[in-house]
């Protein structure tokens, strides 16, 4: 993955991604766990078990680091990077 839109390309209804880095949260009991793409808006896509993923249009904020991964940025830091599997 190159941009945001490759990034938004490959999350769609049946791909799972799985959290491997949150900042915050560092040994949080969301990291490693894979969740599944259930439904897919323009700004969001939502995992099964109800939470939401938003992909605001600030395209900056979503940096590919790899073929199947990403990092997101909250306020100009690197925030949580995830996995898709």
């Amino acid at each position: 993955m190159k941009t945001f839109s490759d990034i938004k390309r490959k999350l769609v209804e049946g791909n799972s991604i799985t959290m491997v880095r949150h900042d915050w949260y560092p040994q949080g009991k969301l990291i490693g766990l894979e969740r599944k793409v259930i439904a897919k808006q323009t700004n969001a896509v939502q995992f099964d078990g109800g939470s939401w993923l938003r992909l605001d249009k600030k395209a900056g904020d979503y940096i590919p680091t790899s073929e199947n991964s990403f990092l997101v940025r909250l306020e100009g830091e690197n925030f949580m990077e995830y996995q898709i599997n």
